[in-house]
């Protein structure tokens, strides 16, 4: 009778089968409770019944539920449960009060009404943890007037230490204290960040709360410890946010002992001047790069030698050159990305001995595809030899990049090839390339393209098409492509078939509508409204969408309880684990569905294949591009900081996550309440740190988590 309740045909049908039936269900009273509350948080619809089994929780005995059911409303987004939230940040229980502040920050639209009206008041009672949640949800409200903005930074900025200058009225090292005011000046940062972020369009920050954030900066920790390394760096995102980042600042701040605080300082110092940006002079920049460049932290230098590339390379390009040696893969890399840009020292047998030491299967191609592109770019008749050894290597993501080579070496031919590969994201690289030079050669691979099972490379044919002067034929193919994709019931097909519908509403006519009638009852309303255009075009008569959701199953709430015993491992193929600690209550749809796909070994032999050493990782794609993942799409579960070691879900808008997994390679608090994290590594961060485009995941498994 439960896996009934957990199949959702429709709300009524809900509604009604927990009102008959929820008094049954095994366990407690309140386990029940808070397995419908996981149903109805995932089915984000406000129903009556909804509205009720939320009011039931967040008045529960049992300090879970009330969370669960706290955070459920939350993530309705809807201001219609304002009034049972904000009692709840008064709650005897942290986490309880910690999701209520989250929930009323999500309900609230605006810097008015009682959302932001409780936070505040909340604000002014709580105890200096409590005080920095509460700050860092109430930075991230919309506000709309200057006058707004200022009452918000004022209350955050409360929660800073006081400036403080020494005699040459520079920032002076200020010990802050006990570890609870680690936490309220950490959400005070974090409030202001958003605060600045969001509504930096509407004003800027006091003096007063500018020489704040400096003297966060400023603070030192104690010898041996990180306690106020996040929030100088949330200080120094915040002073970035709002343009207030000069030359003294970023000295200053490449001088921390923590390396993202430095590395941050060196980004500001990398950043492309505009009339708009605080000014870092020439000298404060060329100082700025030139450490950076020789840092211990990787990261560092990497941002470093992009900024030298883009104000330092065209006059001296030897730190660039000098990089391609670095003993970190990631700076190498970039390296030889810069040097297919003008250089003020020829770098082309540089390159050129980079790209012959292409190596057999088996060991990495990396800094040879990067230098081979390159190379095209500033010496392509040397370049084009090498292209045939690139273009038949056994790997294919080689073969990609020579696609990318191609294209500036003007190797047409050998675009052509590549075309035709066996594997699609080969292919989707050389019609891309072809699309964008304009070649006639991309339509016969546009067409064929079509009928791939990828979808990366048909929204790629779909684009190329445009420049079919054979509207009819173009209309048979993408008809016939939307019909087949459509058949597999994949709510992750939406990506190709918009495409396919954006492309048919300019090469479609009138006879062509009766085809494409039943997508106007298609299951995904974005389907549907684009099928609504294409035959209100074509037709000249008005038709309306009307989508029809297909029934969908919810999460299995008890399936979770063995999962707080459980960790996820990653096996890397190259060597090396990466294990994570599952957040079963902060993000259980998610948990569920990945613990699944690893428990029938779908992640296995998959790879990483987007790798931005200061962003994320991102893998477990079966086809190893960001629109192939798993065939359902999963609700957003945000809640939790993007932080260094976090793993997040990949979308491509609200609500479109597939089971493809990314890591946090650096704290990311843009990402916040915006994309779900559903684990926390806890052994191999460092592993992760050493990822390459294309490492293979050999196994992704659930392991009993250690004994505490």
């Amino acid at each position: 009778m439960l896996d009934f309740l957990r199949r959702r045909v429709a709300p009524a049908v809900l509604a009604f089968a927990f009102a008959i039936l929820g008094p049954i269900a095994p366990a407690t009273a309140q386990t029940a409770l808070a397995s419908r509350l996981l149903v109805f948080e995932d089915a984000r619809e406000l129903s009556t019944a909804a509205q009720a089994a939320l009011t039931e929780g967040m008045k529960s005995p049992d300090p879970r539920v009330r969370a669960r059911a706290v955070r459920a409303a939350g993530r309705f987004e809807t201001p219609a449960m304002t009034s049972l939230v904000v009692p709840l940040l008064a709650d005897p229980d942290a986490d309880v009060r910690r999701w209520a502040a989250i929930a009323t920050a999500s309900s609230a639209k605006i810097f008015t009404g009682a959302a932001s009206d409780g936070l505040t008041a909340a604000l002014g009672t709580a105890a200096p943890r409590d005080w920095g949640v509460f700050a860092a949800q109430l930075g991230r409200i919309v506000t709309a007037s200057p006058e707004a903005f200022a009452k918000v930074e004022a209350t955050i900025a409360a929660g800073l230490p006081p400036a403080a200058a020494s005699s040459a009225g520079a920032p002076a090292p200020r010990r802050v204290g006990r570890a609870a005011d680690v936490a309220r000046v950490e959400g005070a940062a974090r409030g202001l960040e958003a605060l600045t972020r969001v509504n930096g369009k509407v004003a800027t920050l006091s003096a007063g709360t500018r020489a704040r954030l400096v003297a966060v900066i400023a603070t030192s920790d104690a010898p041996g410890t990180q306690a106020f390394a996040r929030a100088r760096r949330l200080a120094l995102l915040t002073l970035r946010n709002d343009n207030a980042v000069d030359g003294a600042l970023a000295r200053a701040a490449a001088k921390d002992a923590d390396d993202e605080v430095r590395r941050l300082a060196v980004l500001s110092a990398a950043a492309a001047a505009t009339p708009d940006l605080a000014v870092i002079n020439d000298a404060d920049r060329e100082v700025l790069l030139t450490a950076g460049l020789t840092d211990p932290a990787f990261r560092v230098r990497l941002e470093a030698l992009r900024g030298w590339g883009r104000h330092q390379q065209a006059r001296n390009c030897q730190p660039v050159m000098t990089a391609v040696g670095d003993a970190n893969a990631h700076v190498a890399l970039q390296a030889l990305d810069l040097l297919g840009s003008p250089c003020a020292t020829p770098a082309t047998a540089l390159l050129q001995q980079q790209a012959e030491t292409l190596s057999a299967p088996g060991t990495t191609w990396h800094r040879s595809a990067h230098a081979l592109v390159s190379l095209a770019k500033i010496a392509p008749d040397q370049a084009t030899p090498l292209l045939a050894r690139f273009a038949g290597h056994p790997i294919w993501q080689v073969r990609m990049y020579a696609a990318h080579a191609a294209a500036p070496a003007g190797a047409i031919a050998t675009l052509v090839q590549l075309g035709g590969d066996a594997d699609d994201n080969v292919r989707q690289a050389a019609l891309d390339e072809l699309a964008r030079l304009k070649r006639p050669e991309a339509l016969p691979i546009a067409y064929e393209a079509l009928t791939r099972p990828n979808y990366r490379v048909m929204m790629t044919a779909a684009q190329a098409l445009a420049a079919e002067a054979d509207t009819a034929k173009a209309t048979t193919a993408l008809l016939a492509a939307l019909v087949r994709i459509s058949a597999e019931d994949r709510d992750t097909a939406r990506d190709p078939r918009v495409a396919i519908l954006t492309r048919l509403i300019d090469t479609g006519r009138a006879a062509d509508a009766d085809r494409l009638a039943p997508f106007l009852h298609d299951g995904d309303a974005k389907v549907a409204d684009l099928a609504a255009q294409a035959i209100t075009k074509w037709t000249g008569t008005a038709r309306a969408a009307e989508p029809e959701p297909r029934a969908t199953v919810a999460p299995d709430a008890a399936a979770l309880e063995p999962l707080r015993r459980q960790r996820l491992r990653i096996t890397m193929a190259r060597g090396g684990v990466i294990e994570m600690r599952l957040l079963v209550d902060e993000a259980s749809a998610t948990v569920l569905r990945v613990a699944q796909l690893a428990t029938r070994g779908y992640y296995n032999g998959l790879t990483f294949h987007r790798v931005e050493p200061t962003f994320v990782l991102q893998g477990g794609s079966p086809g190893a591009n960001e629109y192939m993942g798993d065939a359902r799409y999963l609700r957003d579960e945000p809640g939790v900081a993007h932080n260094r070691g976090t793993l997040g879900i990949s979308t491509r808008g609200r609500d479109t996550g597939d089971a493809q997994m990314f890591i946090n390679l650096v704290d990311s608090p843009r990402l916040d309440h915006a994309y779900t994290v559903f684990a926390v590594i806890e052994r191999g961060l460092d592993v992760a740190d050493g990822v390459l485009e294309g490492d293979v995941m050999t196994r992704v498994e659930l392991v009993a988590a250690p004994v505490r």
